[in-house]
């Protein structure tokens, strides 16, 4: 079946709307025989001149020899120097080629799919005009494609901020996996940016694969249908490619109506999934990506919570909620989080003020109550009656003990949940900078109860930072280990406070107000 999307790029390849320079061709033409190289990497860029040069120059400085690098860049008609920087590096280096559109097209998918037209090579993968690639990312992940003869690899995707590095989308990077199905590794379908990965072009060419015009939900559809088509995937815990997020590189704050507009564009994606039949586990994985990870998250959003007309919200939760009819099963089911679930239910029940009611409490209230019973943990939700008021928590830790000895940090803990058996690490996480971690083994006590012992030494070696102890399960996931600093209160006229004291004794403050 032929991709409307790569017709497009094809039919503007043929008009006389676009321009192609190849320096090592000493022309300016739409066709030329290029000889063919192991990798393309293709970047769309719309009026990037202040990032453009970096970007350019991680790709120009690969570890990896340029010989076997064939660079595409996709001027999307820019009106600042985006198209002379990019001429000027094509011109000093001869697998550089630069198209120009004669109009813009308002989305990087069809520049993309002109990348993907043009290219000659084994390999592809997509670089953002304002991102840039770890000096050792493409040889990393040509290196694992040609070892294995999979078909994709994706490697760690690292988020740039003035004052931060963090993982984008860890569970894809989080362990050396090879040769896998791409169903069987958990919250795969989550993170489906085009960053940190690459895949062979024959999948892409032969099946025609295409990303759609549009300003959302471009990536998810183009890498839903690779992965649905392709038998077995690697990952590598290396670092392939930084985002930048850095304040100058930010245009304007996230705004109610585009994270409406994404949810919209979200409703083609699931009419395309339903459309490709999958196999039924196939089906609700790829589906569940849509329906609990972008659509019931948008509840958590400050967007929400802040909106005054929180009825937009609603309608496009009620248009979600139509494309769930003609399915074979209660999708509901599929839900990983027991706060989405109960939520969901008070939605079906036509109880809408107390699910708006809900996340607000769950992002505001910061004193939740926490009830073990039966040995595992809930959240009891004080405005609702049974069965809504007791939602189960996947995971609860709290800090217990703690005391130094010979130099030695000794923390005891107690954990309750799901996955007490997948249960691996504690996991010290700098706040700011993602390669200054520590891995603490656990002592199990006895079934609930554990303990960790970190050397003092250990953590003078680490930077100078603040720091967030986590317990890690299931490879990737996380937990905060929960300490309670004060609970307080107002009765009548006074303030009363129990609180942790620096000597980490129980402590009462009394206030008149």
């Amino acid at each position: 079946m032929t991709s409307i999307n790569r017709a497009h790029a094809r039919e503007l390849l043929n008009s006389n709307k676009i321009s192609i320079v190849n320096y090592s061709n000493k022309l300016l033409s739409k066709f030329f025989k290029k000889q063919e190289k192991l990798i393309t990497v293709i970047t769309a860029a719309y009026n990037a001149e202040k990032s453009l040069e970096k970007t350019i120059l991680s790709v120009v400085n690969q570890s990896l020899d340029s010989k076997h690098i064939e660079y595409i860049i996709v001027d999307d008609c820019s009106t600042d120097k985006t198209r002379n920087i990019a001429l000027s590096y094509a011109e000093k280096h001869k697998n550089i080629t630069v198209v120009t559109l004669s109009t813009n097209t308002g989305s990087p998918g069809t520049p993309r799919n002109i990348g993907l037209e043009l290219s000659n090579s084994k390999y592809v993968t997509f670089l953002d005009s304002d991102d840039w690639f770890d000096t050792n990312g493409l040889e990393n992940l040509l290196n694992i494609l040609e070892e294995t003869n999979d078909d994709y690899v994706v490697g760690k995707t690292i988020k740039v901020k003035d004052k931060s590095l963090s993982i984008i989308g860890e569970y894809a990077s989080v362990m050396e996996r090879r040769s896998i199905s791409p169903f069987d590794i958990p919250h795969f379908f989550y993170h489906m940016g085009p960053t940190a990965r690459m895949m062979k072009l024959s999948i892409i060419n032969q099946n025609d694969i295409g990303f759609p015009d549009g300003k959302f939900g471009e990536d998810k559809q183009f890498f839903f249908d690779f992965l649905t088509e392709c038998n077995n995937v690697s990952t590598t815990t290396k670092p392939i490619y930084y985002v930048n997020r850095m304040e100058e590189n930010n245009q304007s704050l996230t705004k109610t109506t585009e994270i409406l507009d994404k949810r919209k564009a979200d409703l083609n994606v699931i009419e395309f999934l339903k459309q490709k039949k999958l196999p039924l586990e196939y089906e609700k994985i790829a589906l569940n990506r849509i329906y609990e990870y972008d659509f019931m998250r948008i509840f958590e959003s400050t967007e929400f919570l802040k909106a005054k007309d929180k009825t937009p919200f609603i309608n496009i939760l009620k248009e979600m909620f139509k494309t769930t009819f003609d399915l074979e099963y209660n999708f509901i089911d599929n839900f990983e989080n027991p706060l989405f679930k109960t939520a969901f239910k008070l939605y079906t029940d036509n109880r809408i003020g107390e699910f708006i009611q809900l996340f607000e409490w769950n992002k505001r209230d910061t004193n939740k109550k926490y009830l073990i019973k039966d040995g595992l943990p809930y959240y009891e939700v004080p405005f609702l009656e049974e069965p809504f008021n007791l939602i189960r928590i996947p995971m609860f830790s709290r800090a217990l003990d703690s005391y130094i000895v010979n130099n030695k940090y000794h923390q005891t803990f107690e954990i309750y949940g799901d996955n007490l058996k997948n249960v691996q690490s504690i996991l010290i996480r700098d706040r700011s900078n993602v390669e200054n971690d520590l891995i603490v083994s656990i002592e199990w006590i006895d079934n609930n109860i554990g303990k960790f012992i970190v050397p003092l030494e250990d953590l003078k070696k680490m930077d100078n930072s603040l720091f967030t102890v986590f317990i890690r399960y299931n490879d990737y996931q996380i937990i905060n280990i929960k300490r309670i600093l004060h609970n307080q209160v107002t009765y009548q006229n006074k303030t009363i406070k129990f609180y942790s004291t620096i000597a980490n004794n129980l402590g009462l403050s009394i206030k008149t107000k």
